[in-house]
């Protein structure tokens, strides 16, 4: 099977662009980054920065590992660059992590924080590879329902909905690998929060579709930035990478 890849991204109100994205040569690997605006401009830039150079050195075919255990490795590897990194400047550097490898005809993906990753399988669309906010374990453990957790969120300013997500580094990283069959059509799309918050992951798809990769996504990002202007004057860093197997 062959593949269609696209990337873009659009540097938001700040100027200063904390987002990265990477895809390799051989269009296996991929690899999405949203540096943290609480790292301040000069942190969610290095967040970037190391991955890039991570991935750049650390690259799949060269390892002999397969899927699963690269991405692993490739994922602890910019986690404990990233705690290193903070430790030496007194201050998190940090961010969302987006990782995937097609290849043989499977999908293998992980995330971490809430940059999402999109698969549409030709029948429906998932949100996969998602990590726990903090605190679900209180549903879990029966103290509040997940209508509770929703709404105690949804009541608060978008900065502090922020601070129920993971990022990149943790101790001990939550984050899940999944892996998916993929056949024709099936299509991957890995974006930051400045494209999800405003766009559903139906109308992300149906873009693609019915636009292509590059019309679909450079149409997406300009949607996103428009309605975030118009409900605040201002608009985040825009990056999506997406994948179609065709």
């Amino acid at each position: 099977m062959d593949i269609d890849f696209y990337g873009n991204t659009c540097v938001g109100s700040s100027n200063v662009n904390g987002d990265v994205f990477y895809i390799s040569s051989d269009h296996k690997v991929y690899l999405l980054a949203d540096g943290a605006s609480g790292a301040g401009n000069d942190g969610k830039v290095l967040m970037g920065k190391i991955c890039i150079e991570i991935i750049e050195n650390f690259e799949y075919d060269s390892t002999k590992l397969n899927a699963k255990e690269y991405i692993d490795q490739l994922f602890w590897k910019i986690n404990n660059r990233l705690i290193e990194t903070s430790q030496y400047f007194k201050k998190l550097v940090f961010g969302t992590l987006n990782l995937a490898v097609v290849d043989d005809d499977i999908l293998t993906i992980t995330t971490l924080g809430d940059s999402p990753a999109f698969y549409y399988n030709g029948v429906e669309i998932n949100r996969v590879a998602k990590n726990k906010k903090q605190y679900e374990w209180m549903i879990d453990a029966g103290y509040i329902t997940k209508q509770q957790y929703e709404g105690y969120i949804s009541q608060m300013h978008e900065m502090m909905q922020c601070c129920f997500d993971y990022y990149v580094p943790q101790i001990v990283p939550n984050n899940v690998i999944e892996q998916y069959p993929i056949k024709p059509n099936n299509i991957l799309v890995l974006c930051s929060d400045g494209l999800s918050d405003y766009i559903s992951s139906n109308d992300i798809i149906r873009s693609i579709q019915t636009k292509g990769l590059k019309d679909g996504i450079d149409d997406l990002i300009l949607k996103a930035k428009d309605i975030a202007l118009g409900k605040q004057n201002y608009f985040d860093d825009i990056t999506v990478v997406a994948i179609k197997i065709v």
